[in-house]
């Protein structure tokens, strides 16, 4: 004897969305333990205190740009050779990862890396037993940072975009994506709000907008003895016609995208995944207002991208350059 199953209208919709729930308290849960894992543990930053200067760079946030003009002003200062290409090791001849050896002494030491601090260097009493570098953190846009990270690992990442959107909260599936940006937000956010005098954020955004202001204000926090001489020396050889010239022809690597290459676009389910992530996780928004009310730390004399009272619609499909 056949029994037929009769579904209830909407079931399969109930249970999809009960299904998705559930996969996304599991995300959550599996989110919270790397960050306290890695928060933790991962204490490397704490080795580098000898520096003039510290620039932390969210990934796609500018960092070979920036790195290249800053490095450019002090050779103008100092009389020196710049770097030769941004894209391989030349590039750390005046500005490098904190573990380079010096190659020039005389110069100010400034370190610049991607990391994503421990809890403990939020402590106060341990600065006060040996006070941490001024740092300066360059943020960016969460979703111009995923299209430009997928943009440039999708053959390696080899999943459609709205995958890569999901990402991983284990972090340990993609270089870069929505849950590794939301802990380097997270984390430096926290510090910048409790010791904001050694701590200086800058945008991307308002990089491009005007990099003499922002790179004064870079040099400025590291007390660097440049002049605006000397920082527009640097801005000189930042546009990518120029850098596209100076990367080593050795290096498979490609970091400069040209403005408008690639086809990758949010749908409107990826800004919803997006959004989802963003909303449970972030706690910290920099003023680019991805929600109706602000959260967090905003940097001091800068307006959200988008006015508070118009929060980003989700939904919307948008295109990065």
């Amino acid at each position: 004897m056949q029994h037929q199953i009769s579904i209830t209208p909407g079931y399969l919709d109930h249970a999809a969305s009960a299904f998705s729930k559930r996969s996304g308290m599991l995300s959550d849960l599996i989110f919270d333990v790397h960050c306290l894992n890695r928060h933790s543990t991962n204490l490397s930053i704490l080795k580098y205190f000898d520096f003039q200067g510290f620039l932390i760079t969210g990934q796609h946030s500018g960092t070979h740009w920036i790195k290249w003009m800053l490095s450019h002003a002090l050779a103008h200062r100092y009389g020196v050779e710049p770097p030769r290409y941004f894209n391989n090791s030349s590039s750390n001849a005046l500005i490098g990862h904190p573990r380079h050896p010096r190659r020039r002494p005389h110069l100010p030491r400034i370190a610049s890396s991607h990391s994503i601090p421990p809890y403990a260097l939020n402590w106060s009493w341990l600065r006060s037993l040996r006070s941490p570098p001024p740092y300066a953190v360059v943020v960016r846009d969460v979703r111009d940072v995923l299209v430009s990270n997928y943009e440039k690992w999708r053959h390696d990442y080899a999943v459609p975009f709205s995958r890569y959107v999901e990402g991983d909260p284990r972090g340990k599936a993609y270089i870069c994506d929505a849950w590794w940006y939301v802990r380097f937000l997270n984390q430096w956010g926290a510090i910048a709000r409790r010791h904001p005098e050694q701590t200086l954020v800058l945008r991307y955004e308002d990089f491009r907008r005007d990099p003499l202001a922002n790179l004064r204000a870079l040099a400025r926090h590291f007390s660097l003895d440049l002049s605006d001489d000397d920082l527009r020396a640097g801005i000189a050889v930042g546009s990518k016609d120029i850098m596209a010239r100076h990367q080593d022809p050795e290096v498979n690597e490609k970091p400069v995208r040209p403005d408008g290459a690639g086809d990758t676009r949010f749908s409107a389910a990826d800004l919803a995944t997006l959004g989802a992530i963003l909303t449970r996780h972030l706690k910290h928004d920099f003023g680019y207002a991805y929600f109706e009310q602000r959260r967090g730390y905003q940097i001091p004399g800068v307006r959200p991208e988008r006015p508070v009272e118009a929060p980003v619609a989700w939904g919307e499909a948008v295109q990065t350059a």
